[in-house]
């Protein structure tokens, strides 16, 4: 029986979040001294209580076991609180996880600095767009950005991390083999192929609850030297996010209103009337690090301003040709003409030919999609395939670079 046996059978002891395991530690030397020692004293250690105790009774070795090989089988690392890659500022919280089960490297982490963004599943075109140039720019200057892979303000933080061609850590609230969100499968492969990672502290095959992502949400900030709200009504969840940033002494940014009549970004004022940093451009988060980080960040990758650029992408006016074309935007920037039908009819006729690179799925879908905007049921049914499948194709090809996705579920060729 490995070490690491008595690690993963400790934390599966617990629910997710709690700090018992922690305090066992304290106790005894390791995971496999409690299980030889512990087990037999468990009617004296007074923080435990009776279901506590009941359930480290019914927890057995062979369960640490089966997950053990089945991380195998899927690819899956596991790090424990004694791992060298197991991230020094997550260690440091409450409740810090006993065990991580990682796809792709945190190799490196501790040497560069991480900045977690969040905001609200229900995002406009303008957080949308916000946050995938201050993500793309963050990235570009060195940073790594964190978020959830939800859908809405996570994702397109990891997409504009990805068109940096930066790294990027997605915390999951499910086993690392669970296709959730469905429509991020492609994304999540994309993070892990460009050097990021995958991150959970639930074993494989845990399926999603909405009890586990108030608690995820802990890992997120506590990985991160601060975290950044970009849009968030008063009740969104991104702000739980925040709150443990708060609780475990890292920075607080925030995004001003764009609107202030709009509830949509009522849930930063309160942090922005306590303290938190106000954030105009990735340059305001990266200042706040550039001493203790002098040799990974690259002040000259960002620009001072977003002021007159008309909604078009920083991604696009920064930088080499690559990430230009594939800049973090929620619709093409059309030329100003007399009359708005023969636009549309020139950008018609010009429309690309569908990339040799695709694959079968993904070529069908981006023929059915023009410049102008169409809604994900009339691409579905366009493509004669099934919405679940229509929206991960869809996905693939914003993380390729040719879609860009706007508000009412609608998609459309990029203009490059």
């Amino acid at each position: 029986m490995s070490e690491l046996n008595y690690w993963v059978w400790l934390s599966q002891c617990f629910s997710p979040g709690s700090d018992k395991p922690n305090q066992l530690l304290a106790d005894f030397d390791s995971p496999e001294e409690f299980y030889t020692r512990g087990l037999s004293e468990l009617d004296g250690i007074e923080y435990l209580t009776d279901v506590e105790r009941s359930k480290i009774q019914r927890t057995s070795l062979e369960r640490a076991d089966f997950i053990l090989s089945e991380c195998k089988r899927l690819g899956i690392q596991v790090l424990t609180l004694e791992s060298a890659s197991y991230p020094k500022h997550l260690k440091s919280i409450f409740s810090a996880p006993l065990v991580l089960y990682v796809k792709g490297s945190l190799e490196g982490l501790d040497e560069v600095p991480l900045i977690t963004v969040v905001g609200t599943r229900e995002a406009s075109d303008y957080g949308k767009r916000l946050t995938g140039n201050i993500c793309f720019e963050l990235a570009r200057a060195g940073m790594v950005v964190v978020s959830g892979c939800a859908v809405g303000i996570d994702s397109y933080a990891h997409l504009g991390a990805l068109k940096g061609a930066g790294r990027t850590i997605s915390v999951l609230g499910c086993g690392l083999d669970v296709n959730y969100p469905s429509a991020h499968r492609e994304l999540k492969e994309q993070i892990v192929k460009k050097g990021g990672a995958l991150v959970s502290e639930l074993p494989p095959g845990t399926e999603v609850t909405p009890s586990i992502f108030p608690i995820r949400n802990r890992i997120m900030a506590g990985m991160s030297l601060g975290t950044l709200v970009t849009e968030a009504p008063e009740r969104s969840g991104s702000l739980i996010t925040a709150q443990h940033a708060l609780e475990q002494g890292r920075d607080i940014f925030c995004v001003p209103p764009a609107d202030l009549y709009s509830t949509a970004y009522s849930g930063v004022i309160r942090y922005l009337r306590d303290g938190a940093t106000p954030v105009f451009c990735a340059k305001d988060v990266v200042l706040e690090y550039l001493s203790a980080y002098p040799q990974t960040i690259d002040v000259s990758k960002l620009l001072d301003s977003y002021a007159g650029m008309s909604g078009q992408s920083s991604a696009s006016k920064a930088g080499k040709k690559a990430p230009e074309k594939r800049t973090v935007q929620t619709a093409p920037q059309k030329k100003e003409q007399a009359s708005a039908a023969p636009q549309e009819e020139e950008d018609i006729s010009k429309k690309p030919a569908t990339p040799a690179s695709l694959d079968e799925k993904e070529k069908r879908v981006y023929t059915c999609l023009e410049f102008k905007p169409k809604v994900a049921d009339e691409i579905a049914a366009l493509s004669g395939m099934e919405m679940k499948d229509v929206l991960a194709v869809l996905t693939a090809l914003e993380v390729k670079g040719y879609v860009f996705s706007c508000s009412g579920s609608r998609y459309g060729l990029l203009n490059k």
